[in-house]
């Protein structure tokens, strides 16, 4: 009986391996739940990579809607074998805990791959609202409470969701508004419709380098190499503040381990080329690497995070 065991175990494990050597066999599909020209900058640059290294098309798929639900639904849905993949935004960690009838589970229905990059989130204003720094915000806040508006990219976003954080741990009574998509949010802000916003470094810097937002602060426990004269959050006033934009890659939950390993290391040796390096940053996207057990701690980190900041102040959404 336990030779038959062994052989079983040995002919399995000799089976992964050659499942993990011969794939990629067809196209791989990376699906990304956005439009084009925002989420999907870095998974593009990643795609043709590994392109590239498996000698097969990884076909950047484009399913936007439902704040990149629909795209999920897909993925999750998917033959366990590889060949599609979900382009995981940190969003999507909200997504699990503040919308209605979701049929997927960031937890139960994905296995992580492996985090690729990391964007800072900068706290900006308007250069005519008169604030020097995060502390000034605050005061103007539990001053004038419900006068200060902060804009995000729409309602259970990350940066609609770091600005309540931001509100929890200071006491600041401010007033969100929610935009179709981060670059109207960004528009509202440098028209002066509200004076404040958490937004990702990326959509930014450039209206920051030409002055027309004053960068405050950065979310993130280190600085932005891109400012290196902003402090931290945490540096201004809030112990602990940490929290920044992040993708990865994930798999529907069922595919094989052998295969999940090779696009892990295949995706690190990717970020290990200063090239792709180079490209990630002249998007605003740090390299940041993460192994599929970090990464799944970083999903579970989050998703407990983000539901407890929307259970408090009441978000759900349809």
């Amino acid at each position: 009986m336990n030779r038959v065991k062994l052989s079983v175990a040995v002919a399995l494990v000799a089976y992964a391996a050659i499942a993990q050597a011969a794939w990629p066999e067809k196209p791989v599909h990376l699906m990304v739940g956005f439009a084009p020209g925002g989420s999907d900058i870095g998974g593009r640059i990643i795609a043709q990579k590994l392109s590239e290294m498996w000698g097969q098309p990884v076909v950047v798929d484009n399913r936007p809607g439902a704040a990149g639900n629909i795209a999920a639904d897909l993925v999750a849905k998917a033959t366990p074998d590889g060949y599609t993949i979900l382009l995981f935004v940190n969003s999507y960690t909200i997504n699990t805990s503040v919308y209605k009838g979701l049929t997927w589970d960031a937890l139960k229905d994905f296995a992580p791959v492996g985090r690729y990059t990391s964007s800072p989130m900068i706290v900006v204003v308007n250069p005519k609202f008169p604030v020097k720094s995060l502390k000034d915000v605050t005061e103007f806040a539990k001053a004038n409470p419900g006068k200060l508006f902060f804009g995000s990219a729409g309602s259970g976003t990350a940066p609609h969701l770091v600005g309540e954080l931001y509100a929890m741990q200071t006491g600041a009574q401010i007033t969100h508004v929610p935009y179709k998509g981060s670059a109207p949010s960004v528009m509202a802000l440098v028209g002066g419709e509200v004076q404040l916003s958490f937004a990702a470094s990326s959509s930014v810097s450039a209206l920051v380098k030409d002055g027309r937002l004053r960068p405050l602060a950065v979310t993130t426990s280190k600085r932005d190499p891109q400012f290196p004269d902003v402090p931290t959050v945490a540096e201004a006033g809030i112990p602990g503040f940490d929290a920044d934009i992040w993708y990865g890659l994930v798999v529907p939950t069922k595919t094989p381990p052998a295969i999940i390993k090779k696009i892990s290391a295949d995706l690190k040796n990717a970020l290990d080329d200063p090239e792709i390096q180079a490209k990630l940053r002249q998007n605003g996207l740090e390299p940041a690497f993460m192994t599929p057990e970090q990464m799944g701690e970083l999903m579970k980190r989050d998703v407990a995070r983000w539901k407890e900041v929307a259970t408090r102040i009441n978000l759900v959404l349809d």
